[in-house]
């Protein structure tokens, strides 16, 4: 009878600490559901903020003087414009002729993002990892998710749109490739946490002309693309006359500003 009276109250106890244990538990599960779900929703939200940052930029972009604005809610960490990043180097081919036409910088922007399982590294926002496009302005942007120093980021940049055609307007018939870039290094140089505003504003439209007169038969020019060490090249479609090529180079270069406005 003694040892079953003794059995009363430790087993109570291990009863009382058992589910003390079991609550504690749930408690923490259910706090660290709700931690992902708010770190999913605020990844989610920070994706779409540089979604529509993009679009911002594609709207203002080859129309001189338009602006938007366009608000954060810093839902992502760190977010930072690099304007004297990302070097475009540009390099054009027309038979045994060769030459470096363009050699700059143009910028990209960084948006921290919010610790998430989503495992979306190397994954496109926008567009894909070819350096150089020749279809539509709609695909220069290049905008995926990579990890910088530790954390994971959306990296946005530009790529060039290079296309050709026959300009018959004159009384020789000249093939013209047009390269479209569109630059982001006038942008102020700014780092943001939490909330914030940015104005996007096209600056300009700057352009340069070369002209060409191959004393030979082609049928393409070969544009080659280095950014930041990545290489890329499209093939041209050119028209000759014969035993002679007259081509016109026409580089043009959308200046888009991206600068803080105060809340």
């Amino acid at each position: 009878m003694l040892n079953k009276g003794l059995a009363t109250p430790v087993s109570l106890s291990f009863l009382i600490f058992s589910f003390t244990i079991i609550t504690v538990a749930t408690y923490y599960v259910a706090m660290s559901s709700v931690s992902i779900r708010s770190s999913r929703l605020s990844y989610a939200v920070a994706k779409q903020d540089m979604l529509a940052l993009e679009n911002a930029i594609r709207s203002v972009s080859w129309s001189s003087g338009s602006s938007m604005v366009k608000e954060f809610q810093g839902h992502g960490g760190e977010f930072e414009t690099k304007p004297n990043d990302r070097r475009l180097i540009i390099n054009i081919s027309l038979g045994s002729t060769s030459e470096i036409v363009f050699n700059s910088t143009i910028g990209y922007v960084r948006y921290e993002l919010p610790a998430a399982d989503r495992g979306e590294v190397g994954w496109y926002l926008q567009g894909d990892a070819e350096p150089i496009v020749n279809q539509s302005f709609l695909d220069t942007a290049q905008m995926y998710i990579r990890v910088d120093n530790g954390s994971q980021e959306i990296y946005l940049g530009y790529r060039p749109l290079a296309i050709s055609f026959l300009d018959s307007s004159q009384s020789s018939q000249v093939n013209v490739v047009r390269i479209f870039i569109i630059n982001l290094n006038s942008s102020e140089s700014v780092l943001f946490t939490g909330g914030f505003r940015l104005r996007i504003q096209c600056l300009n439209i700057t352009s340069q002309t070369r002209s060409y007169n191959i004393t030979d038969s082609l049928s393409s020019a070969t544009v080659r693309v280095t950014v930041d060490g990545d290489a890329g090249t499209v093939l041209l479609p050119l028209s000759s006359g014969g035993s002679f090529t007259l081509v016109r180079l026409e580089i043009l270069v959308c200046n888009v500003k991206l600068e803080e406005v105060n809340l």
